[in-house]
């Protein structure tokens, strides 16, 4: 699924689009785990290929394929409470300058829905 909003063609395939994929806080109630504050991954949804930061010119990195993580929280890098970001989500990262408007996917044109994911964003 693509994301729905891109900062760039990936450089590693060049056939993938590079967006964020959120990963909202995660609190341990009990203190027995770390928490882990939101944050966001930049994700080829191509290849696969993850960058930790917000810039397509650090290093990369691939998930294991059989058990893709999240390489800061630890959870699931597919599902589980994360998601492709929102316009809502990208300016809590403050990320929202990176994305190139032209590059984003409009949900109306998608399958949103029958993957579970927000509609919440809607594209102008």
């Amino acid at each position: 699924m693509a994301p729905r909003h891109s900062l760039d063609f990936c450089p590693v395939c060049e056939a993938g689009l590079c967006g964020v994929r959120y990963f909202p806080a995660q609190v341990d109630p009990d203190n027995s785990l770390r928490s882990v504050p939101a944050h966001g991954l930049i994700i080829c949804d191509e290849c696969e290929a993850i960058w930790v930061k917000p810039d397509l010119n650090t290093p990369h990195q691939f998930p294991d394929p059989e058990s893709p993580r999240d390489p800061i929280g630890g959870g699931v890098l597919w599902g589980g409470n994360s998601r492709w970001a929102t316009k809502e989500d990208l300016q809590a990262l403050d990320w929202s300058e990176l994305i190139r408007p032209e590059l984003d996917i409009a949900p109306e044109t998608s399958r949103w829905d029958d993957l579970g994911e927000n509609q919440s964003d809607s594209i102008a």
